[in-house]
């Protein structure tokens, strides 16, 4: 028989195995909970005894709206608009017999300004729809259903912060190939929320081959200076991305039509196999998931409705004892990418770490932001934001000490055409989905 004392060690040595148990298990289940959980980690990585804390998190899938839409009397305008240049260009000798088994391959139609650090700019939200007679059915090149009914071209969408990025002419529209313009339109206003009547404006250009790409919805004034007859090159500045015409948004409306005037889709896939093989010198892939912007602030954005640009509270300097929010800006996320979260100090270490993985298998869109409290006693210097995602490191920096702190970053000042009296703005340009991740 076992003693009083037996007994006695036999009772504590279960209650620690149970304490361990529950210890783990808490530890798993922290572990396993997203990326507030996840501070858990952080704080036993912590650097020195400084701990930053985690006071509020949020973020989730942003929903843009269908980009455009072109109706049968606009196309028809465009269409004899297009014939009757030609025509005029051909017979002054101008334009030449297009030689169409010579397939162009067509370079990125957009390119940021100079001075621009966001590593991107875009996402897509819309391909041609390959199914447009069959009622309540979306079918892109890849057999997806990436666009929306009827659609002929490809929407470029500015993300994050479209309508700052349009008032500060941070993304240009390029030439995707040489070519001669053989059209051009301007003056129509660039501020549209959602489909109307308005035509847009827009310049078209003729490859070697016959082909004629269309640039729509451009920003009323920033089209190039070359009329109607002249050549372009490939990376030639066209213009600045707007919201002209029946549009919900800064985007870029490219679309590609052969030389007999027939829709061309430019993207390879098993529901467009191109006999020529893609048009595009590189074709970017279905999922083209990457980090467009990192950032740091004194609190999450503040969306604006359409079409006033986004009050972004950006700020790079901080003092000891500041809040600071964290937030990341992706196109295309999925959840077979996780990401890996990491706020380095000065000397390198890393005073906080934290991953996520979305549950969805894909936001087009997303942001994610999260507010650390920084103590009085953190050290000053040149600290870093990290995320590693898709393969690659992003990387922001910012400061923590003098100067003086923090000023948000100036919200651009639209330079767009004004609403007439009766134009809707009602219509937000993105929907904020707040989602777990």
């Amino acid at each position: 028989m076992m003693g009083v004392e037996g007994m006695r060690n036999s009772t504590r040595a279960r209650v620690a195995a149970c304490c361990l148990l529950a210890a783990t298990t808490f530890l798993v289940i922290m572990l396993m909970a997203g990326p507030v959980a996840s501070l858990t980690t952080a704080s036993m990585t912590t650097a020195g005894t400084t701990r930053l804390q985690l006071v509020a998190s949020g973020g989730g899938e942003v929903v843009p709206p269908d980009g455009d839409y072109l109706s049968p009397a606009q196309r028809a305008e465009i269409e004899a608009m297009l014939a009757a240049n030609i025509g005029m260009l051909t017979a002054a000798g101008t334009l030449t017999q297009p030689r169409a088994t010579e397939q162009i391959a067509l370079d990125w139609p957009l390119a940021a300004r100079d001075g621009f650090t966001d590593p991107g700019y875009h996402a897509i939200t819309g391909f041609v729809d390959h199914t447009p007679d069959i009622p309540n059915k979306l079918t892109d090149y890849a057999c997806g259903g990436r666009t929306y009914s009827g659609h002929k071209g490809t929407d470029i969408f500015m993300w994050p912060f479209a309508w700052n990025k349009m008032a500060a002419g941070d993304v240009t529209i390029a030439a995707a190939a040489d070519g001669v313009i053989v059209g051009r339109r301007d003056g129509n206003p660039d501020q549209s929320c959602n489909f109307n009547s308005n035509s847009w404006n827009a310049v078209y250009v003729r490859h070697a081959d016959g082909s004629i790409a269309w640039y729509g919805h451009m920003k009323r004034g920033s089209l190039t200076t070359r009329g109607v007859g002249s050549m372009v090159s490939a990376g030639e500045y066209l213009g600045l991305v707007g919201s002209s015409g029946n549009s919900t948004g800064p985007h870029l409306h490219f679309e590609l039509h052969d030389y007999q005037g027939q829709l061309l889709d430019p993207y390879i896939g098993s529901c467009n196999p191109l006999e020529g093989g893609s048009w595009w010198a590189s074709q970017p892939n279905y999922y083209d998931s990457a980090i467009n912007k990192l950032m740091t602030g004194t609190g999450p954005v503040s969306w604006k409705a359409c079409p006033l640009p986004d009050d972004t509270n950006e700020a790079i300097q901080f003092q000891p004892g500041d809040r600071i929010t964290f937030s990341t800006y992706y196109r295309d996320q999925l959840n077979t990418l996780p990401s890996l979260y990491r706020i380095r100090g000065p000397n390198g270490a890393i005073f906080a770490q934290w991953s996520q993985t979305i549950k969805p298998a894909h936001y087009a869109l997303s942001q994610w932001w999260w507010s650390y409290d920084f103590p009085a006693s953190v050290m000053t210097g040149t600290w870093r934001f990290e995320v590693e995602f898709n393969g690659r490191t992003y990387s922001h920096t910012f400061y923590v000490g003098e100067p003086a702190t923090p000023t948000p970053t100036p919200i651009p000042t639209a330079t767009a055409t004004p609403f007439p009296d009766d134009y809707p703005r009602n219509y937000l340009p993105g929907v904020m989905r707040p989602s777990a991740p």
